[in-house]
């Protein structure tokens, strides 16, 4: 996990830039239409920060309902369990219940006898040599393919001024890009003989709690082709910010 003073992964006394610094950073020069969307809605939404925070707590709340319902614990978030009040307050039980179908095709195809297979992998880091660093939510099998997973949640039907309306995928171009980078580290790490299985498939997994999940999935083409814009865009980070990663501590004096 990255760092919690510096914001950076730390592997071996080197720094390694996470990929969410890297995309929020880049941000302005590579979707500024994005940034001048979130600027106007900000202007426009009075409780903008609560919203976000909310939103923030309700995915965290949905990851470790997603831990315990496949390890029976939450080793990752085992500070995360909802109170009862939240639980009614983010109307959780009717995500895992819109979710318990996905849940049990994850469960059936990555795991026998209830153990999870050594290439179900939850939440656990991911190191670049190129010098960047992420954790992805799931590399698991999906439809017969080796994936990287992203979970996403959608604000509650139950929330003020929210209608029951599908999110269009144009909204999620940065969890793109975000999984291809993970899938790229993956997949060098691999060649490097540092792992086993190649992924071949990216997975966003947008969850409702009015309907089924949208289960979005990138071929390894359209992998491929986000993990180049996250080259370029790693590229640009490490110019505007005057550094190369990985990054040597200095020793404090």
């Amino acid at each position: 996990m990255a760092h919690p003073k510096s914001g950076f992964y730390v592997k071996d006394d080197h720094e390694y830039v996470s990929v969410s610094s890297v995309l929020g950073r880049t941000s302005e020069l590579f979707d500024p239409n994005k940034m001048k969307g979130l600027e106007i809605w900000r202007q426009m939404e009075p409780n903008w920060e609560d919203i976000m925070q909310r939103a923030q707590r309700r995915g965290t709340i949905i990851h470790a309902e997603v831990e315990m319902s496949f390890m029976g614990d939450t080793e990752t978030h085992k500070m995360d369990h909802a109170t009862m009040d939240e639980i009614m307050s983010y109307n959780i039980h009717e995500y895992i219940t819109h979710l318990s179908p996905v849940l049990d095709l994850i469960r059936n195809e990555n795991f026998k006898n209830e153990v999870s297979a050594p290439s179900f992998l939850m939440e656990e880091a991911l190191y670049c040599h190129l010098g960047y660093a992420g954790t992805a939510d799931l590399r698991l099998h999906w439809d017969g393919q080796y994936s990287i997973w992203d979970w996403k949640t959608v604000r509650s039907y139950k929330e003020e001024g929210v209608k029951k309306k599908a999110k269009s995928m144009s909204h999620y171009k940065s969890a793109e890009v975000q999984i291809a980078a993970y899938a790229l580290a993956h997949n060098l790490a691999v060649k490097r003989g540092e792992l086993d299985n190649e992924i071949t498939q990216g997975v966003i997994c947008v969850c409702y709690d009015w309907r089924e999940p949208h289960v979005h999935v990138l071929n390894k083409q359209e992998l491929k082709a986000r993990a180049q814009e996250f080259i370029e865009r790693y590229k640009a980070y490490c110019s505007l910010e005057n550094t190369q990663f990985p990054r040597l501590i200095e020793p404090e004096l």
